[in-house]
């Protein structure tokens, strides 16, 4: 016994892709746009029969003894504008049917779109290890926090160098200074 199968799903049981969802809806949307335009070419003839009949009750009202046929054509007339009435609605109607096709076949897209992107965020997922990315951070932690240490270190020995430096040697950088100052005034002077 086979198995049943909704209108969703393909010859072999499965569902179809989003791709040939897509086609399928195309395709019936231009079923029902052909089909549409059949019922605008026969609406179209109607209104050309109706200008037909109108032009026969006239003639039919101004000949004598002609009232019985301009009757019939009269009834006519009101059946062809009934049936107009149909076909404007019907056409009204497919209009909006192949309106919905073309969206279920955009909304399938969307949906194939958005399980692809699950399926690839599932794969990802799969490959992430929570507990290499604690253990890294951890790590990560860690060395920040020898890196602050040594850091600290090194500030403190610089300080230590920047607290051995005396009055004796504040005197030989002014010294310095002054000898500098010196030369680059009689720089100044002999140019």
């Amino acid at each position: 016994a086979a198995a049943p199968q909704t209108g969703e799903s393909t010859m072999f049981g499965g569902k179809p892709s989003a791709e040939r969802q897509k086609q399928q809806a195309k395709e019936a949307s231009n079923a029902i746009k052909k089909e549409g335009r059949s019922v605008d070419r026969e609406l179209n003839q109607m209104r050309r029969e109706e200008t037909k009949l109108t032009t026969m009750i006239k003639e039919a009202a101004r000949r004598p003894g002609g009232q019985q046929n301009a009757k019939v054509l009269a009834k006519q007339l009101v059946r062809n504008r009934e049936q107009q009435a149909r076909l404007l609605k019907m056409s009204g109607q497919m209009s909006a049917t192949a309106s919905q096709v073309r969206s279920m076949g955009s909304q399938a897209a969307v949906a194939g779109s958005m399980a692809s992107a699950a399926s690839i965020m599932g794969k990802v997922n799969a490959q992430v290890n929570p507990a290499a990315v604690a253990a890294t951070m951890q790590e990560l932690e860690k060395q920040s926090a020898l890196m602050g240490m040594k850091e600290e270190m090194v500030d403190d020995a610089m300080e230590a160098l920047d607290d051995e430096w005396g009055d004796e040697d504040d005197d030989i950088l002014a010294q310095v200074m002054d000898e500098i100052g010196l030369e680059q005034t009689a720089a100044m002077q002999s140019a």
